[in-house]
Order: structure tokens, then sequence, then C-alpha cells
């Protein structure tokens, strides 16, 4: 029986696969005089620009890298010096052979670049994946803090701990007070936490914490995917997911098992906003409460 976190890759999987991404246009937005937010179809791409080149951070599919590289050229005509991979998902990656066509030089977690050199097997069809091609491996890598001086700014890139995948990183515009989260926080469904590259529940919430300890009222937060945040708006995604945490967790200490927790609906006050997306709420549900279960089996062997 496939796992839960198996399923949800595949439902993803599939639904990128099956875009027509021919018609997608990329839709820049100005953040600020030098940092912009580009939407089309993936992750959310961020981009600082300036005289001493371009940093972008993200680069959606490998079909809309033209159509990407078009839309930041009219913000700059500079060149795009440095790509910041958020995580190792497609959707966020899938361009990276493109740009580093174009000179790009990457940077990412260490455990982006050991999981693209790596042979991995497909959640959907459980056979063996090669490694990315050389070219989508990042050349600069970091494990836990890494600065970048670009353009008159200074670039904070933080690794908190395991989460939405094992190499996440989130970064700091410390002058533009700008964020990009990645996938570490998102607007436009529960969060899916991919356990296949080193996901964790209970890190996917530590990150919100710690993302939430950085920001102030007047940050603006690019997210993983969505349009862009403010600290409210993720005060407001940290505090359902601790809710629904501690809905499971009650239950599941008053005698509920794992396969009971969907159908109590836990999440229903909040499926009109975040219950449209992929992962649905009885989908997320159903994660926190294996979650929960193998925590405890953890800590009952110690």
């Amino acid at each position: 029986m496939k796992s839960l976190g198996t399923l949800l890759f595949m439902l993803a999987s599939t639904m990128a696969f099956s875009q027509n991404l021919d018609t997608v246009q990329i839709r820049p937005q100005k953040l600020t005089d030098r940092v912009y937010m580009l939407k089309g179809s993936g992750g959310n791409i961020g981009l600082l620009t300036g005289a001493d080149g371009l940093l972008m951070i993200d680069d959606q599919f490998a079909p809309l890298s033209e159509k990407i590289s078009k839309a930041v050229s009219s913000i700059d005509a500079g060149q795009v010096r440095f790509l910041v991979n958020t995580h190792i998902h497609g959707d966020h990656t899938g361009g990276n052979e493109n740009f580093k066509k174009m000179g790009v030089t990457f940077i990412a977690h260490d455990f982006v670049r050991q999981r693209m050199m790596k042979e991995s097997v497909n959640p959907r069809t459980n056979q063996a994946v090669p490694p990315r091609d050389k070219a989508a491996w990042p050349e600069l890598t970091f494990s836990d803090r890494m600065n970048v001086h670009l353009n008159d700014e200074d670039i904070e890139l933080y690794h908190f701990v395991n989460g939405h995948t094992d190499g996440d990183v989130v970064i700091r515009f410390v002058k533009a007070n700008v964020y990009h989260t990645g996938d570490s926080f998102t607007r436009t469904s529960y969060p899916f936490i991919d356990q296949s590259n080193g996901g964790s529940v209970d890190g996917y919430i530590t990150n919100v914490e710690k993302i939430l300890a950085l920001v102030d009222d007047n940050a603006k937060i690019i997210p993983g995917h969505g349009e862009v945040a403010t600290k409210a708006d993720l005060k407001a995604f940290r505090d359902m997911l601790v809710d629904i945490k501690t809905q499971i967790a009650g239950a599941m200490k008053k005698g509920k098992k794992v396969e009971d927790i969907p159908a109590l609906n836990l999440t229903a006050k909040y499926d009109d906003v975040w219950g449209k997306g992929f992962v649905k709420g009885k989908d997320f549900a159903l994660l926190v409460a294996q979650a929960l279960v193998a925590n405890n089996t953890a800590k009952s062997k110690k």
C-alpha cells in the first residue's frame, strides 16, 4: 500500500505534467525598487536586480525557461549571475539545466545537490530515476547559513530543520525587508510534506515559527505558491497548523486511531481557505496523525 506522502506526490506530479505550459504567461510583480516576484506555473520566482548582476530564486519548469528569461530581461537587461533553489522539487528547479547554459551559478542546501547527484526511486512508478544532469547541480551549497552581498543588498539564506523537504532554504533580503520562503509557506493549499525527500510535519511547523521570528509587520513575504503575504498571513498559517495538530493529538489521546482521523473533519473551519489546492484537509489530517504515531513510536524505543 502506498503511503499518503507518495499518493500526494503522485497527484502533484500528475497535475504539473498535465498543464499546457505553452499557454503560461510569466507575470512580474514589483515589490521594491529592486526586488520582484514572478508568477507563472510552478513555484513563485524571486528576483533581485541591479548593476552587479541579477539574483533569481527558483526557475519553475524547463519549458518555461525562455519565457522566464524574457520576463526578467524586460525588468533588467543585466545577466542573471546567481540562482537559488529553495528545495529540490521540479516545479522550482526544472529550468536549472537551461539557466546553466546562460552562465548562471546555482546556490542551494547541501542536500539538494546530494539528492540531484544520486539515483532515486520514482514514487509514481517505483522505478529508478537517474541523477539530474550535472548542469542542474548547485555549485555553491551550505548547511545552515549563507550570506550573499549584491547590488547593495544583504541576502541571508537560512536552513532551519527538515520541513517540506530536508533541503529547504528561506531567503531574506535584509534592506528590502522581503522574504522568499519556498514551500515552507504556501497560500494555495494545506502543506505538502514530502517525506520521501526528508520532510517532517513537526519540522514544517518549526520552520514557520522560525520565519515568524525573523519577519516584522512591514515585511513582504513571497510564498512558494500564491500571492505576496504579510506577517499576519504567515501567523494565520502557523495558527492553523498548530490548531489542527492539537485537535488531532487530543482525539488520539481519547482513543481515536489514525484511520479514524479523516472522518472527524477537524480541518473543516479552514477548508474554505486551505482546502482548494491538491492537499485536502482530510489528506493533511491523516498525514499529521501518521506523524504523531511515528513520533510516539520513536520515543518509546529510546
